[in-house]
C-alpha cells in the first residue's frame, strides 16, 4: 500500500492542526501509521491521493446511504446551487423537509434543524430543563 502523498500531507498538516488532524480519531497515533488523505468516493468505494482503493464500512456514520456522488444526490445538490445556498433565512425548502421528517417519524410533533450535534445537544439541553423546570 502507498502512503507517500498521505505521508508529505500529514507533515504538512502537523503545523497547521493539533496532531495533525481535525478530529482524535483520524490521528492514527494509538495505533501507529500515518492517516489516510482521501481524495474522492464513488459508491460504497474511496480512494484516497495515493491511489488506494477502500470499502467504506462507515458512510458518514449514516449520511451517506446511497453511497458517495449518488446520481440522484448529486443532481438535486446541483439544482439547489443553481438556486442559492445558505440564505441565511425562511425558504421553501425547509417547510417540505420538516413534513417529510414529521411523516417519517410520527412521534415527531415538531422539528429543529442544527449544524451540528454541538447545537443539537444544546438545543435537547435547554428543551429538557424547560421542561423539568
Amino acid at each position: 500500500m502507498k502512503t507517500d502523498l498521505s505521508q508529505k500531507l500529514f507533515e504538512k498538516a502537523k503545523g497547521l492542526f493539533p496532531g495533525g488532524v481535525n478530529s482524535p480519531v483520524r490521528a492514527f497515533k494509538g495505533v501507529g501509521g500515518t492517516p489516510r488523505f482521501f481524495a474522492r468516493g464513488k459508491g460504497s468505494r474511496l480512494f484516497d491521493v495515493d491511489g488506494n482503493q477502500y470499502l467504506d464500512y462507515v458512510g458518514s456514520w449514516g449520511p451517506l446511504i446511497l453511497g458517495h456522488c449518488h446520481p440522484a444526490a448529486v443532481k438535486a445538490v446541483q439544482e439547489q446551487m443553481a438556486r442559492g445556498t445558505h440564505m441565511g433565512a425562511c425558504h421553501a425548502a425547509e417547510v417540505r423537509w420538516a413534513e417529510l421528517v414529521n411523516q417519517l417519524i410520527p412521534s415527531a410533533e415538531l422539528t429543529r434543524f442544527t449544524m451540528s450535534g454541538t447545537e443539537a445537544t444544546h438545543l435537547a439541553m435547554r428543551v429538557a430543563r424547560a421542561f423539568t423546570g
